[in-house]
């Protein structure tokens, strides 16, 4: 929870908040991150304080935010950056995931007709 009395702004607060959350492994690489509502809610702040502090944590490499798709841990704070190709195969893995559950809930949806 931010500490609104410190001088440090809110929105890196949160940010750190995140950064250990992710090193002490209760956000794991591969994660998605809860919506940003959802964490806007969470630390009791706006939306748009939220969305700096994914800023601040994408710029650090920490995160990967798609399109349509979500936020997700791509490496630990202490981590180095993943290489080129294993960024792709984790992109690759996250694509397939969603179309399984695409194809997932459409062959429910067969089955129950």
């Amino acid at each position: 929870m931010p500490d609104f009395s410190n001088p440090r702004p809110v929105y890196l607060q949160i940010a750190d908040d995140l950064r250990q959350e992710v090193a002490a492994g209760r956000l794991e690489v591969g994660e998605r991150l809860p919506a940003r509502r959802q964490l806007a809610q969470r630390y009791s702040v706006a939306v748009e304080t939220i969305r700096r502090a994914l800023d601040e944590l994408a710029r650090e490499g920490v995160i990967s935010t798609q399109s349509t798709r979500g936020t997700y841990v791509v490496k630990t704070p202490d981590q180095p950056d993943p290489s080129p190709d294993l960024q792709q195969l984790i992109s690759d893995v996250r694509q397939l995931t969603e179309r399984m559950k695409m194809l997932e809930a459409r062959v429910k949806d067969l089955e129950g007709r």
